[in-house]
């Protein structure tokens, strides 16, 4: 009987993991914390090293992503998937550097085939002659389960107050 009370153990504590490793919160936190790893290039590094994250971008968002901004103008809208994979590898080749820091997750909200995270993160977009993002913002990420799991379809951020 103890010979099995071992392994029946460590059977339950693997499927315990398992069930909150595979839960869709944590699965959209793992997502944000991807998405915005992609977003993120150091200054320095080459080209075809940042041009890498354009195919982890595309497997993270839908088909048409909303974007909702108050600092940048010109990314308000909904776009295509095409046209931010093109936006991106345009940042890719101008930006000096680029950084998005979960600062903290303020709450998960799954409903069904949706989810909503709303997080604070420290955000620095440093192009040649300017910077359209540098402080922290408050933002949501709102992701929908396809057949393929979970992609972005809407963002939206605005300064938060330090």
């Amino acid at each position: 009987m103890k010979r099995l009370l071992v392994p029946a153990a460590v059977a339950v504590l693997m499927a315990g993991f398992a069930f909150w490793w595979f839960s869709p919160e944590q699965v959209l936190k793992r997502r944000t914390r991807s998405l915005l790893e992609t977003l993120t290039m150091d200054a320095g590094t080459g080209l075809s090293s940042r041009q890498m994250g354009v195919y982890s971008l595309n497997a993270l968002l839908a088909p048409e992503v909303q974007l909702d901004t108050p600092t940048i103008e010109q990314a308000n809208g909904t776009f295509e998937r095409q046209d931010l994979e093109s936006a991106f590898s345009w940042l890719c080749r101008q930006a000096k550097q680029t950084r998005f820091e979960l600062e903290r997750i303020d709450s998960i909200t799954v409903s069904g085939g949706t989810g909503e995270v709303a997080c604070v993160l420290e955000a620095v977009v440093e192009l040649p002659t300017y910077r359209p993002a540098d402080g922290l913002y408050q933002v949501r990420f709102f992701w929908r389960r396809g057949e393929d799991g979970w992609r972005l379809e809407r963002a939206v951020w605005a300064e938060a107050a330090r």
